[in-house]
């Protein structure tokens, strides 16, 4: 919606998309994510600690504006969208939420239903050389027609195809996915069930598996490990590749080089989102990342933290009293450092350094006022309810 045309030309461009998320949640970090906005769509640096005047403020900056289109996906709670509705009388909103029950009274709901059956097959075989009518239908049976399965799947097939000119390769591929659904996904666990039911979480999580698996064969040796280990970031954050290398060098891995290969295959996978931004960045899917970090397990994942908390430490200077963390330049650090800490178990240093003057000094200077509190950890997010979106 946000690519086409006649919607680009109304707004003259204006359009923005603002990406919320599960772990935006308290005052302190839903008023960060309204300054975030605000910045990004205005250039506007000014902060507030009250979610309520941050949104008035941006409502305001959107009055003086001419029509603007704002996409704030990903909500979960009303108390993430409320600021963004205040003020911006020709500031159009597009909500897409798993939580219908948070949007105001009156709201024009849309329901992202399955995909149909036309919809589906074109993701399905997008750039594919022509598979057999009934070979299709049966992947779209096993894909139950999500879009991320049938992305994967897709990115799959090409990938098998690509380094050979034979004809029936694209068949061979689509049989393989279609095994590999079959023999780890949902009708292995329940072959007597119907096609997959996406308002199922396990049965979800079973499709999940099975593609991934078939899509970490192609990867290098250890390709598999190092994609479980980006469980450990934070969700819908773009994590730059130097950060990823530079964990992954501290434990004796991947060179740089080696990393951002690997990062260009998982993207051409699909099983990563590239972005060139800040000398090159990847985002996860949320799905995915759930599925990563539940392979890796609490004890794994804790483990991971204190990896990536030391791997930072080697970047700054040490002493008796703990590393100089207001020395930090990485912007993913600096956001994230004492959630991290908190998470590899470091519950005492995650209490100081939040207290430190030093560090909320750093924290003032890197992004105002808002930040220096929105760093502690959000409550125990609950699972996702069942699909589909809003």
């Amino acid at each position: 919606m946000c690519a086409h045309p006649k919607v680009r030309r109304h707004f003259r461009r204006r359009v923005f998309t603002i990406t919320v998320g599960r772990d935006v949640r308290g005052r302190a970090a839903i008023a960060a994510k309204v300054a975030e906005a605000t910045r990004f769509i205005t250039g506007d640096t000014t902060a507030f600690d009250d979610p309520a005047l941050a949104g008035a403020h941006l409502g305001r900056l959107l009055d003086q504006r001419p029509r603007t289109l704002l996409v704030l996906d990903d909500v979960w709670e009303a108390a993430q969208l409320a600021p963004f509705l205040l003020g911006g009388a020709r500031c159009v909103r597009l909500v897409t939420t798993r939580v219908p029950g948070l949007l105001p009274p009156g709201t024009a709901r849309v329901t992202v239903d399955e995909m149909t059956v036309e919809q589906a097959r074109r993701v399905l075989t997008w750039q594919l050389p022509p598979l057999p009518p009934a070979t299709v239908r049966e992947l779209l049976a096993a894909t139950g027609r999500w879009a991320l399965l049938l992305r994967l799947a897709n990115r799959l097939m090409a990938d098998q195809i690509a380094s050979t000119a034979d004809p029936s390769a694209v068949l061979d591929a689509a049989e393989n996915v279609l095994a590999n659904l079959r023999a780890r996904g949902p009708a292995a666990a329940d072959p007597s069930a119907a096609p997959l039911d996406l308002d199922d979480p396990q049965r979800r999580a079973l499709a999940v598996r099975a593609t991934v698996e078939a899509a970490t064969t192609l990867l290098p040796p250890g390709g598999a490990e190092r994609l479980a280990e980006l469980g450990v970031f934070v969700e819908d954050e773009a994590v730059p590749i130097e950060l990823i290398a530079r964990r992954r060098q501290s434990t004796g891995g991947l060179p740089a080089a080696e990393t951002r290969t690997l990062c260009g295959r998982l993207g051409s996978l699909s099983l990563v989102t590239l972005s060139t931004a800040h000398g090159g960045c990847i985002t996860l899917h949320d799905v995915l990342r759930d599925y990563l970090r539940g392979e890796l397990g609490p004890t794994r994942l804790t483990a991971l933290h204190g990896v990536l908390v030391d791997a930072a430490a080697a970047t700054v200077a040490g002493g008796a009293a703990g590393p100089s963390w207001w020395e930090l330049s990485d912007g993913y650090l600096l956001d994230h450092l004492v959630e991290h800490l908190h998470a590899a178990g470091r519950t005492g240093e995650a209490e100081r350094l939040a207290g430190d003057i030093r560090w909320v000094e750093t924290r003032l200077r890197n992004a105002g006022p808002r930040r220096p509190g929105a760093t502690w950890p959000a409550s125990p997010v609950p699972p996702p309810p069942p699909w589909p979106v809003t």
